[in-house]
């Protein structure tokens, strides 16, 4: 089970380096970037807390690009 997580995590570390780089915004690209960092650093390093790692990756996840929060407000 403990693999399974891991794979989840390093797939999800592996996407948010691959949004990052498709991201207009540096600010965005940087957080995106660490977020990715830090989670391969819990996959690497440690026996965290992996459930909380797995809420708050999917929490990052769905966060909406600058692209699409651009697009928002350029609407009337």
């Amino acid at each position: 089970m403990t693999l399974l997580i891991d794979l989840v995590l390093v797939v999800a570390g592996l996407l948010l380096w691959q949004r990052s780089c498709s991201e207009g915004d540096d600010v965005w690209v940087l957080f995106l970037r660490t977020l990715a960092v830090i989670d391969l650093a819990v996959v690497v390093l440690g026996n965290g807390v992996l459930w909380v790692e797995l809420g708050l990756l999917a929490l990052v996840l769905s966060l909406p690009s600058v692209a699409r929060l651009e697009q928002r407000e350029r609407r009337p």
